[in-house]
Order: structure tokens, then C-alpha cells, then sequence
């Protein structure tokens, strides 16, 4: 049995992540006319300096289903008997049903293949299912099934909830999250939005008032909700120091340090701007 993890670039994995069993397709970025390709053209840091200094926001190309089906091709040459293919969230881009027809084309063009295709739709952001791809890697690595994998994937993708914070609504405003009069009412009075995402949706959980009292806010919503101190991941944007922080508060009020502190990467930056913590943990 040859196991093999697909997956897209907005997982946020870290470039030096060493996997055995993960492959990643990367977006491609419309930077004011330019086409880009995410962890190739740039590095995540550059990235985020591109964020401030665009004309317009950028838009992200989904992944099509002629690049997924070529890839489910080369997967069979190569003798693979099971791709899983774990997907952004399937309401925010058109990535997942991409990949469910390119398997759909791929056993109408080889009818006889024995290779089998599972598709999840992850039905989160960056490293809600980076992370846990990562701990699959290292299942399939230790000689797990196939059906086992993808069962500790589902459960973690029901459980899984990101808490996301940003220092500025000027990103939420231009890429129309948030009207424009709300984010000139909200910078007006200082609000910093702290925003749940689970199941695909969206729901503001507080609106702190300041940048000091941004973390504490994320930490003490977190501490609410999570059903396992130990496993959590902290993600950051431009501000190293606000993600340093975040670190050294959860750590202080968890007990355990985060199991992995990465960037947080175009799918999210785009939309929160480039000043922005997020957590992820699994929820009760």
C-alpha cells in the first residue's frame, strides 16, 4: 500500500516541513495583473510587504480540475493505491469541487485503475488543516492504513476551530468582509475584531478594544473552547513580535507551548491584512 496526501498551498505547512507522503499545489496570485505562484514567487514575508503596497487586492486562481486530474495520473504511474486529497474550505473557494470532478475524469479515462481517491473538504483555512495533514504524514510514515488516516482526518477537520485576531480593518474593508463604514466606526473607537472560524463559517466571538487587549482577547475565547491544552498551533503575519507574544501568553495560560508557530499564509492575509495572530485548536 502506497499512501499519498494532495493537498493545496493555502494549508500554510511550512516550506521546511520534512513530509514523506504530502504533496502541495499552489495557488497562482493576480498581484495587480501579475500572475504569481504562492511559495515559489515570493516568500511569506515579501508577501505580506506586496499586501501593503497593491493597488488592488489580489485574487487567488483555484487549483483546476485538468491540474488535479494530471496529477491523479502521475500518482498512478508511480504505483500510488491511495491518494487522499484534503481540500481548502469548500465555501470559499472552488478548489474542492475541482477535485472531485477531476476523480470523477479520472476513472471515466482509466476505468480499470485500482488506485483509490478520497476527497475531503477540509472545510477550514492555513494550518487548521496543515496541521493536522502534518500528523497524517507521520501516520502514514508509521504504516497506518488508508481508512485509518482518513478517519483522523475527518475527526479532526469536525473539531477543528481557528481564532483569528488583526491589528487593522483596512484589509477586511478592501476586500469588502466588512463595510466601510463599519471599519471607520470601528477604527474610530479602536475595536480589533477576535473572529471564530469552524465548519466553514465565520462569527465574531469580540471586539477588543485596543491592541493591547487583542491577545488576551484571543487567549481567553481560546481557553474557553478548546477541549485539549496540548494541541494547538500559533500563526502569525508581519508582526513576528505580536506572534512572539501570542506564544508566551498561550503558553503561560495553557501550560504547554504551541505545537507548531508557522506563517499564516495568502488565504488569510489577503482577506485579515497583513497584521494578523490567529490560533488553532480543537474545540469542545
Amino acid at each position: 500500500m502506497t499512501i499519498k496526501i494532495l493537498t493545496d498551498s493555502a494549508c500554510d505547512i511550512p516550506l521546511d516541513a520534512e513530509l514523506s507522503n504530502v504533496e502541495i499545489m499552489n495557488f497562482h496570485i493576480n498581484i495587480d495583473g501579475n500572475d504569481c505562484e504562492e511559495r515559489v514567487d515570493y516568500t511569506m514575508e515579501e508577501f505580506y510587504d506586496v499586501l501593503e503596497k497593491c493597488q488592488d487586492i489580489p485574487k487567488t486562481a483555484h487549483i483546476t480540475m485538468v491540474d488535479f486530474f494530471e496529477k491523479y495520473c502521475e500518482f498512478a504511474q508511480q504505483g500510488v493505491t491511495d491518494v487522499i486529497h484534503v481540500s481548502i474550505n469548500k465555501g470559499a473557494s472552488a478548489t474542492h469541487d475541482a477535485a472531485v470532478m477531476a476523480r470523477q475524469m479520472f476513472y471515466d479515462e482509466n476505468p480499470n485503475s485500482h488506485m483509490n481517491i478520497t476527497v475531503l473538504d477540509s472545510r477550514c483555512y492555513s494550518v487548521g488543516y496543515g496541521y493536522p495533514i502534518m500528523c497524517a504524514d507521520k501516520m502514514i510514515s508509521e504504516g497506518a492504513l488508508a481508512a485509518d488516516v482518513i478517519e483522523y482526518l475527518e475527526e479532526r477537520f469536525e473539531k477543528t476551530e481557528i481564532i483569528l485576531g488583526t491589528y487593522s480593518l483596512k484589509f477586511m474593508k478592501k476586500s469588502g468582509r466588512i463595510s466601510a463604514a463599519a471599519a471607520f466606526a470601528g477604527e474610530l473607537m479602536g475595536l480589533r475584531p477576535v473572529i471564530l472560524m469552524k465548519h466553514g463559517k465565520t462569527e465574531v466571538l469580540l471586539k477588543a478594544r485596543g491592541d493591547k487587549l487583542l491577545i488576551p482577547g484571543i487567549v481567553a475565547k481560546m481557553r474557553e473552547r478548546n477541549s485539549d491544552f496540548e494541541d494547538y498551533v500559533v500563526g502569525y503575519t508581519a508582526d513576528k513580535e505580536a506572534g512572539d507574544e501570542l506564544v508566551a501568553a498561550c503558553t503561560e495560560a495553557m501550560g504547554y507551548p504551541p505545537k507548531l508557530v508557522c506563517y499564516l499564509g495568502s488565504a488569510v492575509s489577503i482577506n485579515a491584512g497583513p497584521h494578523s495572530i490567529g490560533v488553532m485548536y480543537l474545540g469542545r
